[in-house]
This record gives C-alpha cells, sequence and structure tokens, in this order.
C-alpha cells in the first residue's frame, strides 16, 4: 500500500504543474529573443527585395515600351523622335509613363525616312532614381539609377 498521504500526492502535482509553467515561460522569453535577433535582418531583406521588384518593374515596362516604339518607326516611315516618343509615351506602363515622361529620354537612328528593308533603332533612357526610396548605397548594395533600352526593327 501507499503510505503517502493525499496531501503530499497532491504538493507533488502542484510542483510538476509550476514547473511546467516555468518551463514554458523560459520558451517564451527564448522567442521574445530570437525575434528581436531575427527581425531586423528579416525587414531589411523584405525592403531590399521591394526596392528591387520596383526597378525590375520598370526596367521590364522599359522594355516592353522600346519595343513599342520600334515597330511604331517601322510601320510609320516617316516618323521623327518626337512623335515616336509621344507614341511610347502613350502605350507605356503608368511607371514609365508618369509625369507625361518627363523622365524618358529616346533616340531614334536613322532620322526619318526609314527606306523599305532597312533597320531603324530605338534607344531609351529612363532616369529611375526617384523610384529608389532606399539610401543609395544600401548597407552595400547599390540600386542602378538609370535604365536603357534598345530595340531594332526592320522598316516596312
Amino acid at each position: 500500500m501507499d503510505t503517502k498521504s493525499p496531501r503530499t500526492k497532491r504538493r507533488r502535482l502542484v510542483d510538476y504543474v509550476t514547473a511546467a509553467r516555468r518551463m514554458t515561460g523560459a520558451g517564451r522569453a527564448q522567442a521574445a529573443v530570437e525575434m528581436a535577433i531575427i527581425l531586423p535582418i528579416a525587414l531589411v531583406v523584405l525592403v531590399v527585395g521591394i526596392q528591387y521588384a520596383i526597378i525590375g518593374e520598370a526596367a521590364l515596362a522599359l522594355g516592353q515600351a522600346n519595343f513599342q516604339g520600334a515597330r511604331y518607326a517601322a510601320v510609320n516611315t516617316s516618323a521623327n523622335q518626337s512623335t515616336v516618343q509621344s507614341y511610347m509615351v502613350s502605350v507605356a506602363s503608368p511607371l514609365i509613363s508618369a509625369s507625361n515622361g518627363q523622365y524618358l529620354t529616346s533616340t531614334l537612328n536613322p532620322t526619318p525616312p526609314c527606306a523599305f528593308g532597312s533597320t531603324v533603332t530605338v534607344s531609351l533612357t529612363y532616369n529611375a532614381s526617384h523610384l529608389v526610396a532606399l539610401p543609395n548605397p544600401f548597407l552595400g548594395i547599390s540600386f542602378p539609377k538609370t535604365l536603357s533600352s534598345s530595340e531594332s526593327a526592320f522598316c516596312e
């Protein structure tokens, strides 16, 4: 038979519950310290990733606008540089056409008219410094300030 009193059994059970509560409290404090260490690093990675995504979207949009401009210059053989740039701004992504295309510079080579079968080249340069929200360089990471693209098409 068990000679221990019910009171002693209850006390041991209370001691086990108290010890378990202490251990889970210690686990919560450790998790808070780990979170405090990891959170700034995770936030920096997230912010840098978002910054590169914005610049990457602008680069893709610039390439698409440049393709459209080269095609327009090839089909409209008498179109001059300002006409081609106006067309590109009208069909470009809102990121590229912001402020009526003030950050966009284009060159058209050769000058119109474009002879049938010859190549017309449209080159674009986009000033992306207004898209960079972080200090440049940020913790040794440099972000591009200008983006450029060049596209050629055969004149029709």
